[in-house]
C-alpha cells in the first residue's frame, strides 16, 4: 500500500523531516552566534582592560619626566657647587 502525497496546486509539499532538518540547522546558527557573542564580550573586556592600564599610564611617564629632570638638575648643581 503506498500513501499518495496531498496534491498541492503549486506542487510544494514540505514533510516532517526538512521542518527537522531546518530546525537542527538553525539550532547549530543559534550555538555558533552565542559562542561569538561570549568571544566578542571576552575580547571587549579585556580591551578595556588595557585601554584603563594606558590611562593609567599616562599619568606616570610626565611624572617620571619631571622626576628625572630634577634629579638631572640637582646633579648639575651638585657638580657645579651651588648645592
Amino acid at each position: 500500500m503506498t500513501e499518495r502525497e496531498p496534491q498541492d496546486p503549486l506542487g510544494v509539499h514540505i514533510g516532517a523531516r526538512e521542518i527537522y532538518d531546518q530546525l537542527v540547522g538553525m539550532r547549530e546558527d543559534v550555538r555558533s552566534l552565542v559562542q561569538d557573542r561570549e568571544d566578542t564580550d571576552r575580547t571587549l573586556a579585556d580591551h578595556e582592560e588595557r585601554i584603563r592600564k594606558v590611562e593609567r599610564l599616562q599619568y606616570a611617564a610626565p611624572v617620571g619626566a619631571i622626576t628625572g629632570l630634577l634629579g638631572g638638575l640637582a646633579a648639575v648643581a651638585k657638580a657645579m657647587g651651588i648645592i
